[in-house]
C-alpha cells in the first residue's frame, strides 16, 4: 500500500506542484481539462484515499485518475497507476462512504429450494421461460426471498473483484407486479456488476440490465441503466485496463444512448464494437446462438455515424414539437 508521500510524488509527476488540503485528505493541482492560464489556480481536488477527483472550476468529476491519464497522461503513467499504485489490488471505490449491501435475510439459492413451495415453482418457470438452465441458475447465483419487498422475484446478486457482495437485482416473475425490477437503495455508480467474473484483458460485453447478461458470453457486465461516464466505476476500470468493448444496448437506445456512450469510449481510444439487437429488442429476448451471431456481426461506429444519428434525433425532436 502506497503512503501519502508516495501518492503525492505520483500526483506531482503528472500535474506538477500541488498543495495538500483538508488535513491531507485532498491534494489540489492545476486542472488539465479547463487548463487555467494562471498555474497558481489549483482547482482540481484529488482525494488521497481513493483518487476520486473534482474540479471546482469546470465541474469535472471522476471516480479515479484513469480518465485523466488516458486522455492527458502517457502510457508509462497509465502503467504506473495500474501496476505500481495498485490497479486491481487497490480498490478504486470509496468504501467508507458507501452503504453496506446485504441480501434479504432469508435469501436462498433456487437450486437449494426444493420443489414444494409454489412461489419457488413459479420462479423456476420464469427462469426457464427466459431460456435459462439449472446450470445458469447456479452460475448467476439466482435466488428468492419471502420478505414482502422481494417476494415473487428472482434475485441476481453481484460480487466485486474480492468476492464481496456489491449489489443485487430482483426481477418480478408476475407480469402485473410493479416495479418490474427492484434493487437496493444505494448509489449504482460505484458498482461493477459481477466483477468477480470479468477478465479486463479480454473484450467486455456491455449490456443495460443484469438479466440481459444471461444470454452473453462469460466476459460481460451490466450498466444497470443506459448511461456511462467518468462518475461510473465501470468506465474508470475500462480505461485503467484499456479493455476493448462490445457495446450492446437495447434496440430503443440505438439512436439515443448507443452513439453517446460509443463516442465517450472512442474519445478515450477504447476499441469499441457496436452490437445491433434491434430485430429482437434487447439481448434478454435473444437465444444464445442469436446473440453470438449478433456479436460476430458487430461493427465499429465512425464519427460520421455519430453525426448522422445526432441529426436524425434532432430532426425527430424538431418535427415532434
Amino acid at each position: 500500500m502506497y503512503s501519502l508521500t508516495d501518492r503525492v510524488k505520483f500526483y506531482e509527476s503528472i500535474f506538477g506542484r500541488g498543495n495538500l488540503s483538508g488535513n491531507g485528505k485532498n491534494f489540489d493541482v492545476r486542472c488539465p481539462i479547463c487548463a487555467p492560464t494562471d498555474p497558481s489556480k489549483k482547482k482540481l481536488s484529488i482525494r488521497t484515499t481513493d483518487d476520486a477527483n473534482h474540479c471546482w472550476t469546470c465541474g469535472w468529476k471522476s471516480r479515479s485518475l484513469a480518465p485523466i491519464l488516458r486522455k492527458y497522461g502517457t502510457p508509462t503513467q497509465v502503467s504506473i497507476y495500474k501496476e505500481i499504485l495498485g490497479g486491481q489490488q487497490i480498490d478504486l471505490l470509496p468504501q467508507a462512504e458507501e452503504k453496506k449491501i446485504e441480501l434479504p435475510k432469508d435469501f436462498r439459492l433456487l437450486v437449494d429450494c426444493g420443489d414444494l413451495d409454489p412461489d419457488v415453482k413459479a420462479a423456476w418457470r420464469y427462469v426457464y421461460s427466459r431460456g435459462l438452465s439449472d446450470k445458469d441458475a447456479w452460475f448467476f447465483k439466482l435466488g428468492v426471498s419471502d420478505e414482502p419487498r422481494w417476494k415473487r422475484r428472482v434475485i441476481m446478486p453481484s460480487f466485486d473483484c474480492n468476492g464481496s457482495l456489491n449489489y443485487f437485482i430482483a426481477r418480478a416473475i408476475d407480469k402485473d407486479k410493479k416495479p418490474k425490477y427492484d434493487n437496493p437503495d444505494v448509489d449504482k455508480n460505484p458498482v461493477v456488476f459481477n466483477e468477480i467474473c470479468i477478465d479486463w484483458s479480454k473484450r467486455l460485453v456491455l449490456v443495460e440490465g443484469a438479466f440481459d447478461m444471461v444470454k452473453c458470453p462469460v466476459n460481460s457486465t451490466a450498466l444497470l441503466g443506459s448511461d456511462l461516464d467518468e462518475r461510473h466505476e465501470l468506465l474508470n476500470k475500462i480505461l485503467l485496463h484499456g479493455t476493448p468493448v462490445f457495446l450492446c444496448l437495447d434496440g430503443d437506445m440505438w439512436d439515443k444512448k448507443t452513439p453517446k456512450i460509443a463516442k465517450k469510449l472512442m474519445e478515450y481510444n477504447i476499441d469499441t464494437l457496436i452490437v445491433d439487437v434491434r430485430p429482437w429488442g434487447d439481448p434478454g429476448s435473444m437465444s444464445r446462438s442469436e446473440f453470438e451471431k449478433a456479436l460476430s456481426e458487430a461493427q465499429y461506429m465512425t464519427w460520421n455515424d455519430v453525426f448522422d444519428r445526432k441529426m436524425k434525433r434532432a430532426l425527430q425532436v424538431r418535427f415532434s414539437i
